[in-house]
């Protein structure tokens, strides 16, 4: 934010003289009119230096990403690492289930694990449509939450019922300023980038076709997340999306396995899987001209493999041995 700057102004030597020569009384008001001034720049530098430290203050929340299939118990690494990120003994934490047709058995059961882990506070939200999504209430609940939790199921009915309401743009305010942590696993991760895989084939070769996209929350903008990834065989359709959008960063999380991401900064794998990372500079791609049943052509895009400990420098766009990250 630019900060605005007032110079007081210096009198010449004739204003000083001017001054000087003035009668008693105009000088008494003229002492006056310059303290009034003086406090009026001292008020506003005082207001100025309350906006740079607002904005100093500024802190950027983390995302936690997950595969899906992750250990639901309290022995499990990721959702141990949800409370730790969260804040230990101190986390309120609010699930929400609205990627899930039938949501009371996953919210229980992260209700349970989470207060096992020694969470402070555990909410569970259906957040069955649009309606629910508005509800002053969750919202309220929302602003004391140091975490989301979204469960899994389908991403495009969790994007439908929550993009755009009172709770999906209080959740964003949150992540981009005030330090929330947002998790979420399998649908409930997908749903996090800024273009999502709402469907297509787990296997066959690299088409258009292969994979159906549908614009996410963008909570992690610039990517695209897919998960359950080796264990559907979704290399094919992550390759098709990076051939026709090589400028964002494909992600593909394996199950019980996810990435613990600092915007801007770099993200740390945990699980027992591992993250693979499409990136690179792709120097050809037939994707603006092939048909949605062509085979796609992708030159020089780079695949990492990440287990767990390692990570990837999103600033510098490289991956992370475990001791670059300690």
């Amino acid at each position: 934010m630019a900060r605005s700057q007032r110079k007081q102004a210096r009198p010449t030597e004739s204003e000083r003289d001017e001054t000087d020569e003035q009668p008693a009384d105009a000088a008494d008001g003229a002492g006056r009119t310059g303290s009034r001034a003086e406090e009026a720049a001292a008020e506003a530098a005082d207001a100025a230096g309350g906006r740079h430290r607002g904005a100093a203050a500024r802190r950027v929340g983390q995302l936690i990403v997950v595969g899906g299939g992750e250990e639901r118990s309290a022995d499990g690494p990721i959702l141990r690492r949800v409370v730790e990120a969260a804040g230990g003994d101190r986390a309120r934490i609010v699930v929400c289930a609205g990627a899930s047709s039938e949501p009371e058995g996953p919210l229980e059961d992260y209700r349970r694990i989470f207060t096992e882990l020694g969470a402070a506070e555990v909410h569970t939200e259906p957040l069955a449509d649009r309606r629910a999504a508005e509800a002053p209430e969750l919202v309220e609940r929302v602003e004391r939450a140091t975490a989301i939790f979204f469960t899994g199921g389908d991403q495009l009915k969790l994007v439908a019922a929550i993009g755009g309401t009172a709770f999906g743009e209080c959740v964003r305010t949150r992540l981009q300023g005030d330090g929330l942590v947002v998790a979420g696993t399998s649908a409930g991760a997908a749903a996090m980038s800024s273009v999502m895989v709402v469907g297509g084939p787990n296997e066959g070769t690299i088409r258009r076709s292969d994979v159906e996209m549908a614009p996410g929350l963008g909570y992690w903008r610039d990517t695209v997340v897919d998960t359950h990834f080796n264990q559907r065989g979704r290399v094919s359709r992550l390759l098709a999306i990076f051939a026709s959008n090589p400028q964002v960063l494909g992600i593909g999380l394996d199950e019980d396995t996810g990435v613990h991401v600092e915007l801007g900064r770099r993200f740390r794998v945990v699980g027992s899987g591992a993250a693979l990372v499409f990136n690179g500079r792709v120097t050809h791609t037939n994707a603006a001209e092939a048909g949605r049943e062509d085979v796609l052509a992708l030159f020089d895009s780079k695949i990492h493999v990440l287990p767990s400990g390692y990570g990837f420098d999103l600033d510098r766009m490289r991956p992370l041995r475990p001791e670059e990250i300690d």
